[in-house]
Parts: C-alpha cells; sequence; structure tokens
C-alpha cells in the first residue's frame, strides 16, 4: 500500500467498529484516522456503542456533524462534536432537508451531506487531500463494493462474513445493543415497509420525521419513501391494524452509508 494515511469510516454498527479495531491493531505503519459522522437520528445505542468502541480501544474517534451554508452554491462543511454534545434532536439532518427538500431513494441528499461530505472535508483538512478511504463491506455484502477512486474494503479481502463479527463482538465485554431491525438511523426510508411498521408497534416515536415530511411535502416530492409510495401518516395507519400480518409487507432494504451491520 503505497498511501499510508487511511481515513476509516465508523458508521456505528458491529462491522465497522470491528474493522476500525482490526485496522488499529494491525495497520500500525499507516495514518488512521477514526471518524463517525453523526446526523441527530441515530439511535441512542448506537451513540453509546461508538462511545464505548472508542474509549475501551482508544481510537481517537472524531466525530463530525454537518454544517450546512444556507446560501445556494456554497457546500456543506463540518463541525465537531462529542459524545456528549451531539446533536440528539435531529438538527443537522433539519439543516440538510431545510437547503435540499426530502431526501428519497432517488435523492439521497442525506448521506451525501451528513456523511460524506462532512467526513471527506475534515479529511482533506487532516491528511492536506491525501488519503485512501476505508469502508466496512464484508465479503457476504460484495454487491455494495464500487470502484470508487482511493476506497478500500479490507474485511472483504479477508474474507470476513456475518457470522464471524456477531460471533467475534459476543466475546468482547460490550456489544451494540440493537436488535437487526432496528439499525442506526432510526426511521430510516431505506428501511423495508415491514421493518419500519415492526417499529412504529414496538412503540417507536417518529414525530420527527411525520413533521418534517408534512413540512416539505411538495407536489415533486410529497414523501420519502417513493418506493412504497406511502407517507409516514400513511404507515402509522397500517401499523395499527392489528390484523396485518408483517409477513405480507415488503421486506427489502436499500442499502446506504450508515447501514448498521
Amino acid at each position: 500500500m503505497k498511501n499510508k494515511n487511511i481515513l476509516v469510516s465508523v458508521s456505528g454498527g458491529r462491522t465497522s467498529g470491528f474493522m476500525a479495531v482490526y485496522l488499529k491493531e494491525l495497520y500500525k505503519r499507516e495514518n488512521l484516522l477514526f471518524i463517525y459522522a453523526n446526523t441527530g437520528r441515530e439511535r441512542p445505542e448506537t451513540l453509546e456503542f461508538l462511545n464505548s468502541l472508542d474509549q475501551h480501544y482508544q481510537l481517537g474517534l472524531i466525530w463530525v456533524e454537518a454544517k450546512v451554508n444556507p446560501i445556494k452554491g456554497k457546500g456543506t462543511g463540518y463541525t465537531i462534536v462529542d459524545y456528549k454534545s451531539c446533536a440528539k434532536n435531529g438538527e443537522p439532518f433539519t439543516d440538510v432537508i431545510d437547503k435540499y427538500g426530502l431526501p428519497s431513494k432517488l435523492y439521497r441528499h442525506c448521506t451525501r451531506e451528513l456523511k460524506e461530505s462532512p467526513i471527506h472535508k475534515y479529511a482533506k483538512d487532516f491528511f492536506n487531500g491525501d488519503y485512501l478511504t476505508a469502508i466496512g463491506i464484508r465479503a457476504d455484502e460484495k454487491h455494495r463494493l464500487t470502484k470508487r477512486k482511493n476506497f478500500i474494503y479490507p474485511l472483504s479481502e479477508i474474507n470476513v462474513n456475518k457470522k464471524f463479527i456477531n460471533d467475534w463482538w459476543k466475546k468482547q465485554p460490550f456489544d451494540l445493543k440493537l436488535q437487526e431491525h432496528e439499525g442506526n438511523c432510526d426511521f430510516c426510508f431505506l428501511k423495508s415497509k415491514k421493518k419500519r411498521v415492526l417499529l412504529l408497534r414496538e412503540g417507536l416515536n417518529v414525530d420527527w420525521w411525520n413533521d418534517i415530511e408534512k413540512k416539505h411535502s411538495t407536489d415533486r416530492q410529497p414523501k420519502m419513501d417513493v418506493r412504497n409510495n406511502i407517507t409516514i401518516e400513511g404507515l402509522i395507519k397500517i401499523s395499527r391494524d392489528m390484523d396485518l400480518q408483517l409477513s405480507l409487507l415488503d421486506d427489502t432494504d436499500f442499502d446506504c452509508f450508515c447501514k448498521s451491520t
């Protein structure tokens, strides 16, 4: 590996968490930057996991949030935060939607502005523009691999799979306290319809999502879930129909930068 500067993108899931530990232990000669971008809609369990990960393995994890410039043509920057001071009520996400409108499967500016932009702008400042980006994609997720310049996928290269990751975390003194359907971003529109209805039945508060969708609904984009063509209010109504079997609902997720694995 010629470039010794490596940005290690930590999403808050088990896979990227393991990758961070793996790289810290084995990439002794590289300059590693461990970074996490907070959207304000991550579940508290994710934030707790990240804090434990950083403290236990002494990563020096950098927490950033999007700093949105409301002026058209001016790009998103970053603000440095930490476990205690990071947004927990969707503030960065709100700023992005105020400027760019509702995100959807077709318009993923949430990923672009909340994750990619602040992470890479910080890394460019830190490394003076010269670095590789390590992404936690496993060998059993090769459909997610992309041939992006200066991106590396260490876990795919060593054939790490989901079972390995889960077994490894069971042996650690802490773990991510989330079930498979919960994920990091609490009510992401890229989660399947089945998962979101289940989350509603379990009592997840989606007031922020419902309010932001209503506020920014337009004729061009009346909802975030364009795949299922349903509003959040519609999902809430479906969740209240206890006669409806969840097995009848769509169970297909779409991948995103924030994916918890």
